[in-house]
């Protein structure tokens, strides 16, 4: 009797261990494929970006951050006196883009305050020349913000009287004088913020290049009030993940050459799932859930693309979390079409094309 009444407890103990976990979810950054959305001619190897600014033009980042900032795995920057087979050139805007309102002269305090807009149809151009050929141009809007009425907002940039030389032309013999570049500057920073420049960057990786980007994803672990050590294991996976991508699976050639790196991390969620199949219980579904989604993520990671799809129905099957599944199985076809116009899905061969579409005409990306 008692051989019995001992098999039976363990059982007991177990599911109880088993409900007094929960999901618990957290940040990380790791890198994921990106696919470029049109297909590169075999000819293309090199590339080259410039800002280009008119008189008086500015941007609220210089040559050297654009092109720094700007690395495409697909393609090699060019050295010394080359002509580039892809070249990007993006330009500025000025005072005349602008309108300006406000006190000209010091209020209260000895304080300038400045209103400023854009005027109707002015932007940020955007333009890519393939083989010397203006082939695509692109245009950011500046758009102003307006009210309920319609009526615009205008950016307010206060200053004291000292530093007026800064942000006005005072030479320019104007009763009013004109604002400077540093203003229209100032202004620009205000308008298109910090990650303007990253926003640029990732808009021409997403066209053009296959490489792998740095996201800040959530992922799922096992919190047991019971059992900290659960936790504590089930966190410290996720973590090492994420070094270990930040230190090898930063490009799609690393990726390539090292998937097996990750296959010890795809394992170990792999052997705790079969702990969660009481789908009765919303705990343990949830659990189940998420671990099925750290799996798809993972295996999104290394190109799996089948697996991944596959953990992502059977996460849609468990009705937890399904605007999560959806973005992700959304995320996921877009993802595995652009792979398939630039890689031939049995083979893995980079497929090419005959040269980009050339088309002049603005296309609006609404960044801002």
């Amino acid at each position: 009797m008692i051989k019995k009444i001992i098999p039976l407890l363990f059982v007991v103990i177990f599911n109880l261990q088993l409900q007094a976990q929960s999901l618990k979810s957290k940040g990380f950054r790791v890198y994921m494929p990106n696919y470029a959305e049109q297909l590169a001619p075999r000819q293309s190897e090199t590339y080259w970006a410039e800002v280009v600014l008119g008189p008086e033009e500015v941007l609220n980042f210089t040559k050297d951050e654009f092109q720094k900032g700007l690395q495409l795995e697909d393609f090699k920057e060019i050295t010394g006196e080359q002509s580039p087979d892809m070249f990007f050139a993006i330009n500025g805007i000025s005072a005349d883009d602008l309108e300006v309102t406000g006190t000209i002269a010091p209020i209260a305090g000895d304080t300038y305050s400045i209103d400023i807009s854009p005027k109707d149809n002015k932007s940020v151009k955007l333009l890519f020349y393939y083989k010397e050929e203006l082939t695509q141009l692109w245009q950011i809007p500046l758009l102003p913000k307006v009210d309920v009425q319609g009526n615009k907002i205008p950016i307010t940039i206060n200053f004291p009287e000292d530093e007026k030389e800064k942000y006005l032309m005072l030479e320019s013999g104007r009763a009013v004088p004109d604002i400077s570049p540093y203003m229209v500057e100032m202004y620009l920073d205000k308008k298109l913020g910090e990650s303007f420049l990253s926003k640029i960057i990732n808009t021409i990786q997403d066209i053009y290049d296959n490489n792998m980007v740095e996201i800040y994803t959530n992922f799922y672990f096992v919190k047991d009030k019971k059992n900290k050590a659960l936790a504590d294991e089930t966190k410290d996976k996720l973590t090492e993940m994420s070094e270990l991508s930040k230190a090898s699976l930063s490009t799609l050639s690393a990726v390539r050459e090292n998937k097996k790196a990750i296959d010890e991390h795809i394992t170990y969620w792999q052997n705790l799932l079969p702990n969660y199949e009481d789908i009765s219980d919303k705990k343990i579904t949830k659990i189940r859930w998420g671990i099925l989604m750290n799996l798809s993520q993972l295996s999104l990671m290394v190109e799996d693309f089948k697996n991944a799809n596959t953990y992502l129905n059977q996460a849609s099957e468990l009705d937890v979390k399904s605007n999560a599944v959806k973005q992700s199985q959304k995320d996921l076809g877009k993802l595995y079409s652009d792979y398939m116009l630039n890689y031939n899905e049995a083979t893995g061969e980079r497929k090419y094309s005959k040269g980009y579409e050339v088309s002049t005409s603005a296309k609006i990306i609404r960044v801002l």
